[in-house]
């Protein structure tokens, strides 16, 4: 059985998604201000879009503008977000970024010319302030105010996708294939059906819910296992060409025996009484 790809299986747990949740089609929504995309970004992590958006109305309702906001005193901001969790945290977020705004520009409407440059240009202006150290704060940013494709991914939602088996070693990396998977005019129906999911703890238990599952893989060695070297393992499994065509060595020849001559024997003396040569006396 082929492996099922991830782009495809988004796309599945999309369509599950819908029909489980049955999302209504709601009007569309004006882009919000940087400002407000980025206190929003902050109320909205980890939590609900009724909550950010009750929170982001308080904001207005209470407080004259922004720079009001930055001049409080942070139990005021944090009485505001009084229903969201972790307010605290979030009360002296939202103010730190409104005060290194006033410090870098004097100003809290030049962040909105950003909206008609490049992304990645904005991108670049925003990166220097603490907020955008948080992947779903610049994911909201960019898709509430800059105009650009992205699907912010919090913490309770990439808990809810490893359940199912969708893992990724950091939340910009799994934010960056969903992205991929699921087309612009489907990204905010999908944020919000991510959204309901991350807080159904039912999900994770329902068989029908698809699962990623990667088949194919080759087992982990066990902790007792000695871990060959790739080129190793590949010589080991294939014989060796030289070893099977080279011809077994011939036996060296014996040395030779050289047989020594025997010693000549001496001439035998002349007989007594016999006839010398010839001109002898």
């Amino acid at each position: 059985m082929a492996t099922q790809s991830k782009t495809q299986y988004l796309a599945d747990l999309q369509a599950f998604l819908k029909r489980r949740y049955k999302p209504k089609a709601e009007p569309a929504v004006s882009r919000l201000s940087v400002i407000d995309a980025v206190v929003y970004g902050i109320c909205h992590e980890d939590t609900t879009r009724e909550q950010a958006n009750q929170a982001l109305s308080r904001f207005k309702d209470q407080f004259f503008d922004w720079n009001e906001v930055r001049v409080s005193p942070l139990e005021e901001v944090r009485e505001t977000l009084a229903d969201v969790p972790d307010a605290a945290a979030r009360a002296q977020r939202i103010r730190r970024f409104l005060r290194q705004l006033f410090e870098k520009t004097y100003s809290f409407t030049a962040l909105e010319q950003l909206a008609k440059k490049p992304l990645k240009e904005a991108l670049k202006t925003l990166h220097p302030f603490e907020a955008f150290h948080s992947d779903y704060v610049t994911a909201t940013v960019v898709q509430q105010a800059l105009g650009g494709h992205a699907i912010p991914i919090d913490e309770a939602t990439r808990k809810t996708l490893e359940q199912l088996g969708l893992h990724e070693p950091d939340v910009a990396t799994l934010r960056g294939l969903v992205e991929r998977a699921i087309p612009k005019n489907r990204g905010a129906e999908f944020i919000d059906l991510l959204e309901d999911m991350a807080h159904d703890p039912a999900i994770v238990t329902d068989p029908k819910v698809p699962r990623w599952e990667h088949q194919g893989k080759p087992a982990k060695p066990g902790k007792d296992a000695v871990e060959v070297p790739a080129k190793e393992a590949k010589a080991k499994d294939k014989p060796k060409e030289k070893d099977k065509e080279a011809p077994a060595p011939e036996p060296a020849p014996a040395p030779l025996r050289v047989k020594k001559a025997a010693p000549k024997e001496p001439p035998a003396p002349p007989k007594k009484g016999g006839k010398g040569k010839p001109g002898e006396k």
